[in-house]
């Protein structure tokens, strides 16, 4: 690997967003590992991403960016004192954040730089584009290119997270559990990213009656959509709770263990494709098409088509409440049909 005519010892990942974008990251970083093992791997990240992303084989090193608690020029001389005392060799920056306190952070460090062109303060860089048809996984992988990696190679990127052995909160939750275990997270940052919890709870009822183990996930923060779901289906044998109770260390023993998980347009969709677990994701004002759909091997993406709901997609996050009002992309979404894709998945 190469660039600028010397030979490239070190690659420094900046990616300080939000949690799935970090473990859609992990392809590139796999792909690195797969076609150049002795290249160092150094990932900059937030304390979550650093924590989800424990033990990874293709990552050498985390530095964590304290972006909420720390100032910026704080924590660019704690990074920069880090980096000294680390052995990179010839190092390149890679940075898959976009935002302008990442390139701060970016042009500060002193690297030679590759970033997209859709960047904040992408000065001295050097740009790739971020190709909007490709899934988020491979525009990540797209800022190797310039360092000799082609595209038919950059396309085999396959995202993946170390699974945590001997979990203790894992192997006793799913202690005689029957039929297939099916994980239901309803939750999500963005309000109208959320299928609506009165029709989870119609679906967990419908997980439950079938024999399955209904697995319910989700963080504290989604405690509300999980009250509805448990006030239909009560306290039940063939139910697991683990909303709320779960770190990310959890995390990395449950998804290997789930037959099938149910989930809107979050970050489960990235968990599961990390370990390939089978997926039914739910769109509503966002569509696969912007590259964050699932990559299990096994997927399906359900939503109101486009041409009967002519304002979908509505943003490129979803926005908390429905600019008009109706919340149809979701509402129109039936339980009935996604049961019946939920059976066929699984």
């Amino acid at each position: 690997m190469n660039y600028q005519g010397k030979t490239v010892d070190t690659i420094i990942w900046l990616q300080t967003s939000f949690l799935g974008d970090i473990i859609l990251n992990t392809g590139a970083f796999n792909l690195v590992k797969k076609l150049y093992p002795k290249v160092r791997q150094v990932l900059i990240t937030t304390p979550v991403g650093q924590k989800a992303l424990a033990d990874h084989p293709a990552i050498d090193q985390f530095i964590v960016f304290h972006k909420k608690s720390m100032s910026l020029p704080k924590a660019i001389s704690s990074i920069k004192a880090q980096l000294k005392n680390s052995e990179l060799g010839h190092g390149v920056l890679l940075q898959a954040h976009k935002s302008y306190r990442s390139s701060l952070l970016a042009m500060s460090l002193g690297f030679p730089r590759i970033t997209y062109e859709e960047s904040s303060f992408a000065f001295g860089a050097r740009l790739v584009p971020r190709v909007a048809i490709l899934h988020e996984s491979i525009r990540a992988a797209l800022l190797l290119e310039p360092l000799g990696l082609s595209r038919e190679e950059l396309f085999q990127s396959k995202m993946s997270l170390a699974v945590k052995e001997g979990n203790e909160a894992s192997d006793t939750c799913f202690q005689g559990a029957s039929g297939s275990l099916i994980a239901m997270a309803p939750g999500s940052v963005w309000g109208t990213k959320r299928w609506p919890a009165e029709y989870y709870a119609e679906l967990a009822q419908n997980i439950i009656n079938d024999g399955h183990t209904l697995v319910l996930m989700g963080s504290a923060q989604e405690e509300e959509q999980a009250e509805v779901i448990r006030k239909v289906i009560g306290s039940h044998e063939r139910v697991i709770d683990l909303v709320g109770r779960t770190s990310l260390d959890d995390l990395r023993a449950i998804y290997p263990k789930l037959d099938l998980i149910v989930c809107n347009d979050s970050s489960p969709i990235h968990y599961a494709s990390a370990f390939d677990v089978p997926t039914l994701a739910i769109f509503g004002p966002t569509v696969p098409a912007m590259g964050f759909g699932p990559r299990s091997s096994k997927n399906k993406v359900l939503g109101i088509q486009s041409k009967d709901m002519p304002c979908r997609p509505c943003s490129d996050h979803g926005p908390q409440r429905c600019p008009l009002s109706h919340f149809g992309c979701m509402k129109q979404l039936t339980v009935e049909t996604v049961y019946a894709h939920l059976k066929q998945l699984l």
